[in-house]
């Protein structure tokens, strides 16, 4: 695992993103592509939700419980979840994988196959979740590793996103996932 931090600014004050890259754990397939979090990125969620469309992600839910509390993973989609509002503790990889913290105005990117799971949140917690246009979750996968070779074929065939979701051309998912 490697940790990354950078400070990025797309017209507001510097943001400062984390890359976490994470090793093959079965049944989890996680992913060469780096997890990507966004820290302090925006502080208004319907300038965020612009953002996310003009750069071809599309908003697709709303939730109090920001990250489901067991391990699972999405083999046909990268996914994006921000912290509107409040607290969210999860992990990223598994078991043994990278703890996070979020708070208000905090996003992380999850390419697919990328274990995650919400341990903690705060009582005001409001998350709003979403991908790149054209993609959606079919498969909400657990980790059973009778699927693991196929979950981990599909997830590579899952094309980066064209944008950024924050900073579009010039964000730093187009850095590191190229």
């Amino acid at each position: 695992m490697e940790h990354r931090n950078v400070t990025h600014q797309f017209g507001g004050p510097p943001m400062e993103t984390q890359t976490i890259r994470l090793n093959p754990a079965p049944p989890f397939p996680n992913s060469a592509l780096p997890v990507i979090l966004y820290r302090n990125c925006f502080t208004d969620s319907k300038e965020l939700e612009h953002r996310l469309r003009s750069n071809g992600w599309i908003p697709d839910w709303y939730s109090a419980e920001g990250m489901f509390p067991y391990h699972h993973f999405h083999s046909d989609a990268h996914e994006i979840i921000a912290v509107l509002k409040g607290k969210l503790r999860g992990k990223v990889g598994g078991p043994d994988g990278v703890e996070v913290v979020m708070g208000s105005g905090d996003v992380i990117v999850l390419p697919a196959g990328v274990a995650h799971i919400g341990l903690a949140v705060s009582a005001d917690l409001w998350t709003v979740g979403g991908y790149p246009s054209g993609y959606a979750i079919h498969d909400f996968r657990l980790g059973d590793m009778g699927e693991y070779a196929n979950c981990l074929a599909n997830t590579l065939s899952v094309p980066s996103p064209a944008a950024d979701p924050l900073g579009g051309l010039d964000g730093p998912l187009a850095e590191t996932w190229r």
